[in-house]
């Protein structure tokens, strides 16, 4: 895991705010974010997700992140200009998803979308997720809401989940073995 390159940076970002819109509306009304709701964004990229995070349920917290210090920036710029400045409510900050720098159950909702299979050396590797996944399970507030997607892996990530006692409420499965799925953490 680490810095991406040039190429790797475009096929992130690029289309990242349509597929954004296109997750929040496929959750529709299983997302059950508000004012008050604390968001971590985990592998945000550029950060087109966390602007439509913000716009859509003005959270009271929302942590945008990457492992990728471009990818930080690249979100920070675009986060401002988007807004004329960076709002007070969203942070950015360079995470590690294997040991994340947060007080236990300091989120409500955590998104993960198509970046956990960038904590494994390989993406087709099974070695890390699952700790990946115990931090999520560590931040999120007892009920909290975890919206993954990836295209790897992923029925292994759902039985991981299931064993650390989340519960499945939305599971869309979609081309080439991509799962978008919300989650929600034991109560």
């Amino acid at each position: 895991m680490g810095e991406m390159g040039r190429i790797g940076r475009w096929i992130v970002n690029s289309g990242n705010a349509r597929r954004s819109a296109r997750i929040l509306d496929a959750l529709g009304s299983a997302l059950r974010l508000s004012r008050s709701s604390r968001i971590l964004e985990l592998g945000a990229g550029r950060g087109g997700l966390s602007a439509l995070l913000y716009e859509r349920y003005q959270p009271g917290r929302l942590v945008v992140t990457d492992f990728d210090p471009n990818q930080v920036e690249a979100a920070r710029a675009y986060l401002s200009g988007r807004f004329g400045s960076l709002p007070a409510a969203i942070e950015l900050r360079e995470v590690d998803a294997l040991s994340l720098p947060f007080e236990v159950a300091a989120f409500d909702c955590v998104m993960a979308i198509a970046m956990l299979h960038h904590v494994e050396a390989h993406h087709f590797d099974y070695r890390n997720r699952p700790q990946a996944l115990a931090e999520i399970r560590r931040v999120l507030a007892p009920d909290g809401t975890l919206v993954f997607s990836d295209f790897s892996r992923t029925e292994e990530m759902r039985r991981t989940l299931i064993e650390l006692g989340f519960r499945p409420v939305f599971e869309e499965p979609g081309r080439r073995g991509r799962l978008l799925a919300l989650f929600r953490s034991p109560g």
